[in-house]
């Protein structure tokens, strides 16, 4: 039975699938998540029959928790010169060998169609043929599992890869494939492989054809465009762009060829949906899994989608439906001057550079990581709780005994309610935000560039409430890098306040940001009308000195269309505003003042990785500071805080997130910032 606040569905959705000849595969892998017991239990219960992994989600992993440092000081103590490549193959090898043992059994009860782990060739060989099928050689002997699949990218320097591979019986996941030109040339490879392999039965392989990526790109377009029959079309390309691609699959396993290599045992190169979270919060959080269910295909998915679809997940063939109307979607594409072929190629080639990235980031996080290790040094969190320390163990205890990381992720509203009050249901978004927000980061840079060259020094941030505290902590902490205009925060209506902007700023070289998550604050509007009247005086096209960042649908979002606003923000609308720093609310403003959102949104995913699902709550630094906050406040209420010099802004903005989130029953904390910094034995006992 799957707790939802929606009712409660009779079966797993997930293993439902398994009537419909699909099979669900876990996009993600560390260390915990092998050893602790949690992938072993996915298989059993919620029918999991594989795994995938990747530069990026190793890095995110092994820079975000303390689960990789024992082996690393053993790796280092063994080796105290062993660098960071080395290093990271070290662990890597070892989780996906744990990995592949734990899924041995999914391998031999179904004949080796499912089970398998994959593990990728270095993101730098993308482009050189011959290295990379030596590193995938060298993997494949050192992995040692006859259910792991080697990672190949579907360049055109991989193509002869995947064909000599295939060809020497190793099994291969092919990755980055985002066209039915990729998918052909793919095909194509896998065929002349098993023509040329002596035992083709022995091989599998999947088609790792990305999905949400393509609507990402693909929607940007179309809302510039901006027409009725532009706008129609988003949210659509990426399936109907798939569904060509299962199309052309079944072609392809098909005929005379096909039933050739059918009789030797050989096996079809299943479909493999990848990039199938949802990045748009406007859409379901499951659409690219149920709008992709069918015979002979794998969907492999983030742990937050597999939590989603569990909980409300509709299983249904669904991939050969609509077949016209997908042929329908991509023709009005073309027509309206949008080029598919054009955007795959480039989704490809991002791919594969984000990929890169990410494993250098990876190396140097290990780098950092086995430095600080060899000289004895731990990043930790201290707690000196004193007679409080039982009361702290026995909340971690019961938290642990009611299963309350993987509820929290899943955003089971019963760990505070019986009923699900949409102050719950509704606003735990943020979970998701260091994922979703990640395909936002080239469309915020790009804008920043665009406010600067356009020469704007000041940028007005008009918003009421939590929403406008992050940014003014970036303004304040951070300041506004050379050439990038200075943030001021508009947030009181006494005419002091207001008067203080306009002396302070160059209303024909200010931007002016309408900052309202439902589209209605009044002070924000009473804001807009007064300086969109100063503008007008100006220009004759107001409406390019104005931006607005709001949830969708709202009359502010109708208004900037209308006023011709020179950019429309839409944020994801299960957020509260105080929780919005990594939503647009947040970051527009800190790309405009030239901060590092791409750095801060990462250091963001490697925090969330630290309080992963798989994290022993002992270790996962979120839930520790929960639980010492929530059980010492419950004697001493008051919560005094403290930062070095660098960070004297953040205490405003964290006063503002305890008051405003606790309290609502009558069980809050006081935070109390500004205070002179004593011994703690100089202040009063009701404070922590």
């Amino acid at each position: 039975m799957t707790k939802t606040g929606k009712g409660r569905s009779p079966m797993n959705p997930w293993k439902e699938l398994s009537e419909f000849q699909q099979s669900v595969w876990l996009d993600y892998i560390r260390r915990d998540l092998v050893t602790g017991g949690e992938l072993d239990r996915l298989i059993r219960e919620d029918g999991l029959r594989g795994v995938t992994s990747n530069p990026s989600i190793f890095e995110k992993a092994i820079a975000g928790g303390a689960d990789y440092d024992p082996a690393i000081e053993e790796l280092i103590a063994a080796n105290p010169h062993l660098d960071s490549f080395a290093l990271y193959e070290e662990l890597a090898v070892k989780d996906i060998q744990i990995a592949a043992d734990l899924l041995r059994r999914v391998y031999d009860e179904t004949g080796g169609e499912d089970g398998y782990v994959s593990m990728e060739i270095s993101p730098d060989l993308a482009h050189d043929t011959g290295k990379s099928i030596d590193e995938a050689r060298r993997l494949w002997k050192k992995i040692d599992r006859p259910n792991v699949m080697i990672k190949v990218p579907a360049t055109p320097e991989g193509i002869p890869v995947i064909e000599t591979l295939i060809a020497e019986g190793l099994n291969i996941n092919v990755t980055l494939m985002f066209s039915l030109s990729h998918y052909d040339a793919v095909a194509g490879a896998y065929l002349r492989g098993l023509e040329r392999c002596p035992e083709p039965r022995k091989i599998a392989s999947v088609a790792s054809f990305f999905v949400s990526r393509v609507d990402s790109v693909v929607d940007k377009a179309l809302e510039a465009i901006g027409s009725g029959e532009a706008v129609a079309l988003k949210g659509k390309i990426a399936v109907a762009n798939a569904k060509m691609a299962y199309r052309r699959f079944r072609e392809t396993f098909r005929g005379d060829r096909w039933e050739k290599l059918a009789e030797r045992g050989a096996r079809a190169q299943r479909p493999l949906w990848a990039s199938t979270g949802t990045k748009n919060p406007a859409y379901s959080d499951v659409l690219y899994v149920e709008e992709l269910i069918g015979p002979l295909t794998v969907n492999t998915v983030p742990p937050a989608t597999f939590q989603a679809f569990k909980d409300h997940g509709k299983p249904r063939v669904r991939i050969g439906e609509n077949i016209e109307e997908a042929e329908s979607q991509l023709r009005s594409l073309a027509a309206l001057g949008i080029d598919l072929r054009s955007i795959t190629a480039r989704l490809q080639e991002e791919g594969v550079a984000s990929f890169v990235q990410a494993f250098r980031d990876l190396l140097a996080a290990l780098d950092e990581k086995s430095r600080a290790l060899f000289a004895g040094r731990r990043i930790a969190q201290g707690f000196l709780l004193g007679e409080y320390r039982p009361k702290f163990e026995d909340r971690l205890a019961a938290w642990k005994k009611e299963n309350f990381s993987r509820r929290f992720w899943a955003k089971d509203f019963t760990l505070w309610s019986d009923r699900p009050t949409a102050e719950i249901t509704n606003r735990m978004g943020w979970l998701d935000l260091p994922e979703l927000m990640h395909d936002k980061l080239d469309q915020l840079e790009s804008f920043a560039e665009e406010v600067k060259a356009d020469g704007f020094r000041h940028a007005v941030l008009m918003g009421m409430g939590g929403s406008s505290l992050a940014p003014e902590f970036f303004q304040k902490t951070f300041g506004n890098r050379p050439g990038y205009p200075e943030l001021v925060v508009l947030d009181s209506t006494h005419p002091a306040a207001v008067a203080s902007v306009e002396k302070t700023i160059d209303v024909g070289r200010t931007l002016f940001i309408v900052s309202s998550k439902s589209g209605t604050t009044l002070e924000t509007l009473s804001f807009y009308r007064y300086f969109w009247g100063k503008a007008s005086r100006l220009t004759d096209t107001p409406g390019c000195s104005f931006i607005a960042i709001t949830d969708p649908g709202t009359p502010l979002a109708e208004l900037a269309g209308k006023r011709r606003f020179r950019r429309l923000f839409e944020a994801h609308p299960e957020v509260g505003g105080r929780f919005s720093a990594l939503t647009d609310f947040g970051l527009v403003p800190a790309a405009l003042i030239g901060m590092d959102v791409r750095k801060l949104l990462d250091r963001a995913r490697v925090a969330a990785e630290n309080n992963a699902i798989c994290v022993p709550l002992d270790a996962a630094s979120g839930y520790l500071l929960g639980a010492a906050l929530g059980e010492v406040t419950k004697q001493r209420n008051k919560l005094t805080i403290f930062t070095s010099s660098s960070l004297s802004h953040f205490p405003a903005w964290l006063e503002q997130l305890i008051a405003e989130s606790t309290g609502k029953d009558g069980k809050g904390i006081v935070p109390i910032v500004n205070e002179p910094f004593l011994s703690p034995e100089s202040y009063p006992k009701d404070r922590l």
